[in-house]
């Protein structure tokens, strides 16, 4: 009767180890139009599937962020994405990968999206965080971005995984 206690012990132990943080780690930034340092847009082999549609585009941007705490040095957005028109949606189909550059490691997330012609800002997402690297690797969490009123707004939201 003695090995019960022992199991129960061993369980809650193991489910406490699993368990995710229950705050996780929260890092908020913002950027501007002006913010942005480098941009560019690449048709897909120059082929219009409509007045002023693409059958693609190539996107890549890089962003100076501000952390709304002042705590942190310079934070950097990476964006590249892929967006090929879908006839049947006559809309663009989206996958991005984010890259941030912070001083002690990098944050990345990856997500799709759809993008209707002629739109210059992406809607608000919501994408998972695939990784890290330096002080963030071993996470997982959210990259969520809002545009509001000219300002981009960032939340990072994550925490440390098991290793």
């Amino acid at each position: 009767m003695k090995i019960l206690p022992v199991i129960c012990a061993v369980l809650a132990f193991t489910a406490c180890k699993q368990h995710k943080a229950s705050n996780p780690v929260v890092i908020e930034l913002t950027y501007q139009q002006s913010d942005i340092q480098n941009q560019f847009d690449t048709l897909y082999n120059y082929q219009q599937a409509d007045s002023g549609v693409y059958n693609g585009l190539i996107e890549q941007a890089l962003a100076t962020c501000h952390d709304s705490t002042g705590g942190r040095d310079t934070i950097t957005q990476d964006v590249f994405s892929s967006m090929y028109y879908n006839l049947r949606s006559k809309r663009y189909d989206c996958t991005t990968t984010t890259v941030f550059q912070l001083p002690d490691g990098s944050i990345s997330a990856i997500g799709s999206f759809n993008l209707m012609p002629g739109d210059t800002i992406a809607p608000d997402h919501d994408f998972p965080i695939t990784g890290g690297a330096g002080a963030y690797h071993h996470i997982a969490g959210t990259y969520t971005r809002k545009y509001r009123d000219g300002v981009y707004h960032v939340t990072l939201r994550y925490y440390k995984t098991e290793e």
